[in-house]
């Protein structure tokens, strides 16, 4: 094929000729030759490059990640996709679990009490048996007024995708130690504190209701293993303070 200019080779490939400036300063992607007046000219090899590229980058590869898989071995290929496929499987999950709190945020918008709505703060199903008493509603009651229905429906929105980024972290084996996770795990204190008001006999009786019923847990991306990794993280946030 004949030699293009960078105009022609990003008409070519529909992308912008900024972006195969880019590409070019990140290494990803070298002129062919110079005309004498110093014009890139690009040939059919930095075409066939610019079509990896682009099929990695629709594919989610960062700019370094694209970089890795284009110039290291093979065994980073896999590894760089082996990580690309967890994090979509954790957003995928992060996705059908946000999906469902809006299916049911929608079907009790009208109809949901304020104690109601603070329970699912608490990211518990309805369908949990546990019993509270005329105190521990009245005191729920006076924390839903307090907090606001804005607040409460974005902490239950935030549930799902907080629960995925933890079950992401534990797959990947990250430490429950590690920084991120201990982040993960103070924002899940706050947001069961949050609903809570800290009554640790409330929280005694949401954790008890949990464990009794393992397939609420399931449909909701939670089980005991999860728990667990929450708890040593947030032990380690204890122990860092």
């Amino acid at each position: 094929m004949r030699m293009m200019r960078i105009g022609e080779l990003a008409q070519a490939a529909g992308v912008s000729a900024k972006a195969l400036r880019l590409y070019e300063a990140r290494d990803l992607l070298r002129p062919c030759a110079h005309s004498v007046a110093g014009y890139r000219l690009y040939g059919s090899a930095a075409l066939k490059r610019l079509q990896q590229i682009l099929v990695l980058r629709r594919a989610g590869f960062s700019l370094t990640e694209t970089g890795r898989l284009l110039h290291g071995p093979g065994d980073v290929a896999d590894q760089l996709i082996d990580q690309r496929i967890t994090r979509l499987r954790a957003e995928l999950a992060s996705h059908q679990h946000a999906l469902h709190a809006l299916e049911t945020l929608r079907m009790r918008l009208h109809s949901a009490s304020s104690i109601d709505q603070l329970l699912e703060c608490l990211h518990m199903s309805q369908q949990l048996d546990v019993s509270f008493t005329e105190a521990e509603r009245t005191a729920f009651k006076a924390r839903a007024e307090a907090l606001g229905s804005a607040t409460i429906e974005a902490a239950d929105l935030e549930w799902p995708q907080l629960i995925a980024a933890v079950r992401a972290a534990m797959d990947h084996g990250t430490p429950a130690s590690d920084p991120a996770v201990a982040a993960l795990a103070r924002r899940w204190q706050q947001l069961v504190q949050m609903a809570s008001g800290g009554d640790a006999a409330v929280e005694r009786k949401i954790a008890t209701a949990w464990q009794a019923q393992p397939q609420q847990m399931a449909a909701n991306g939670l089980d005991p293993a999860l728990f667990a990794y929450v708890g040593a993280a947030a032990k380690a946030v204890g122990d860092g303070n």
